[in-house]
């Protein structure tokens, strides 16, 4: 990410010059500040700080007009607590930061036009960060408005949405063509998924032990958070159980929940792609919205506790993994590369880091090539990059 930013600073441009999976935006964005202040991970972390304090910010908005205050902070404290652990330099959290406020304008009050062209810029944004979860905000919003207003208005959304998204994308297929552009954003993705994909966590296979309770309370935690995959499945099928119930009843479904079940829909598809913690983040941010909402609501009073209780070990698994963070850190170390502005890691990795860029820096005139074989070098052909921003 940090060399790719590097890169664009020194006039280069993604897609053609060098290969990136993603949309433009989180690379042109430190390219810009990388550019004023220097290569630095201080940067891109308070941005993402910032994102996911945004996300949770919404997820409250979101529920607070469902259920009420009291019960949006507890999905407040669902959407922050699994949004701050863990973190990958993936841009999923800035474009889930549009989808999610996307869907808050969508449902909020104001004039339709001023709704949808709001929605319409927040979801290209979402796309100009990662194109498929501009999609997700594309066919949830899009729900909303199809629901909420005549089906004219999801039209002008949907129109205003591409046409945006278009303009971000344009000059790179200009550039670099839209076949190449085609291949690096969709095209790959969709040829190598198998390579990436995990199997879907059934059994676990962990320790388990009956005493002391420390040692209960820590292998609890470790099948929570095995099985968490596999509670979201749950917790969407069961508000998907409750809306065709309510629908049903009532002969009619509130446009926030179909737009909350449509991203839900899609972030199912996002986490099976790769089920690990990192991929279950946007769709548990979305239940921490939805449960409470279903639990409040749903009939019969068997599935309201379902969702209750499914949204109950989620929380709890979020709220966990912060309590061991704050009173169970592990003994880390300072990376002393600049770029690293203080960052730690575990000390033997910290100290091997050390190592390397001084063997690196050693060897290596400034501006020099550095390739870093992996040990199937015949089937991955790419290097190391982090070592270019170290060195």
């Amino acid at each position: 990410m940090l060399q790719a930013a590097r890169r664009i600073a020194h006039g280069q441009v993604p897609y053609r010059d060098f290969l990136w999976a993603y949309g433009p935006a989180q690379i042109y964005l430190l390219a810009g500040f990388s550019k004023v202040f220097g290569t630095s991970l201080l940067q891109w972390r308070i941005l993402r700080a910032l994102a996911d304090a945004g996300v949770a910010l919404g997820a409250f908005v979101l529920l607070r007009r469902e259920a009420g205050a009291r019960v949006a902070l507890a999905g407040w404290l669902a959407a922050a607590t699994v949004m701050a652990e863990p973190r990958t330099a993936n841009p999923f959290a800035f474009a889930f930061l549009f989808v999610v406020w996307a869907l808050v304008v969508a449902t909020g009050r104001g004039g339709a036009s001023a709704r949808v062209a709001g929605a319409a810029a927040l979801t290209a944004a979402a796309a100009a960060f990662r194109l498929d979860f501009g999609f997700y905000a594309l066919a949830g919003t899009g729900a909303v408005f199809l629901l909420r207003e005549r089906p004219a208005r999801a039209g002008e959304y949907a129109a205003g949405s591409a046409a945006l998204t278009a303009l971000v994308y344009l000059p790179f297929a200009i550039t670099d063509g839209l076949p190449h552009l085609y291949t690096a954003l969709i095209g790959t993705s969709l040829r190598e998924a198998g390579w990436w994909t995990l199997p879907f966590p059934i059994s676990y296979h962990g320790a388990f032990s009956a005493w002391p309770p420390s040692a209960v309370a820590r292998d609890l935690k470790h099948l929570l958070d095995f099985y968490v995959p596999l509670l979201l499945l749950i917790g969407a099928g069961v508000a998907l159980l409750a809306a065709l119930l309510r629908v049903r009843r009532e002969r009619a479904l509130p446009a926030s929940w179909a737009g909350l079940l449509v991203l839900s829909a899609g972030f199912v598809l996002y986490l099976h792609s790769r089920t690990d913690e990192f991929h279950t983040q946007p769709l548990l941010v979305t239940l921490a919205v939805l449960l409470p909402a279903v639990a409040l609501r749903a009939r019969p009073r068997a599935l309201a506790v379902a969702a209750g209780a499914v949204f109950a070990l989620l929380l709890v698994h979020g709220t966990a993994n912060r309590v061991v963070a704050a009173f169970r850190r592990p003994h880390l170390a300072t990376i002393r590369a600049s770029a690293a502005e203080g960052v730690e890691a575990p000390v033997r990795e910290a100290r091997a880091i050390d190592e390397v860029v001084r063997i690196v820096d050693a060897r290596v005139p400034p501006g020099g090539s550095i390739y870093v074989a992996p040990r199937r070098a015949d089937l991955a052909s790419f290097d190391d990059p982090l070592l270019y921003v170290l060195t």
